[in-house]
């Protein structure tokens, strides 16, 4: 039983995006609204956003639609009216976090909870002031400025988290950085949600991010 395997672990390492939070559906209309605004008749659908960019930094991100589309935008520009369109989103939909996320915290109130996110920190940051994660999360970690993103440090745990592999569970919803976790000896729990396919081989067990964890 999955819970029993969490219980014996000591620190839960989540991602944020589509993992403590839905976010994906916010994301692809932020980037939508971004696009049409400043490219007028430009159309980003979801089956391109969910082939194409869900899982790449903000950064990837930019230089693929550009290569896609031949279009040429100033990223600071774009970042900044993709940050207005999507907190207006999470203001709107009064984003909460995951019912497994909230549920393995009222559950294990004594495992370090780490947040691990390809977000910038202004994104991040700005996160913290719209959402309620509950207090439980003793770590914020933004990758988005490092080379090796979150593969480095799941490669090195010790190093960075301060556990032994054997320890760590990880939450995720990017089928990469799963397999990148399990080739390292973490356990790895993939997410599920609309906008992402999750093979099996990736991960040692899946759940859907809008239930409980199953007994």
């Amino acid at each position: 039983m999955l819970k029993d395997i969490l219980a014996n672990k000591k620190l839960f390492i989540f991602d944020m995006d589509g993992t403590i939070t839905d976010t994906e559906p916010l994301h692809f209309l932020s980037y939508q609204r971004t696009l049409s605004e400043l490219f007028p008749g430009f159309v980003l659908t979801e089956e391109e956003f969910l082939s194409c960019y869900v899982g790449h930094p903000e950064t990837e991100i930019y230089m693929l639609l550009q290569k896609a589309h031949g279009i040429v935008f100033a990223a600071d520009i774009f970042f900044q009216k993709r940050m207005e369109h999507l907190f207006c989103l999470v203001r709107e939909t009064h984003l909460a976090t995951a019912p497994f996320y909230r549920q393995l915290c009222r559950l294990f109130p004594d495992k370090e909870k780490i947040m691990l996110t390809s977000q910038r920190m202004q994104v991040l940051d700005q996160f913290q002031k719209e959402v309620d994660f509950g207090g439980y999360l003793s770590r914020y970690i933004s990758v988005a400025e490092e080379p090796g993103g979150k593969a480095a440090r799941l490669q090195d745990p010790v190093t960075y988290f301060g556990y032994m592999p054997q320890d760590i569970a990880v939450f995720e919803d990017y089928a990469l950085t799963l397999s990148c976790a399990r080739e390292n000896g973490i356990y790895a729990v993939g997410v599920c949600h609309r906008f992402n396919r999750l093979p099996q081989d990736c991960c040692d067990a899946q759940i859907k991010i809008d239930r409980e964890v199953e007994s």
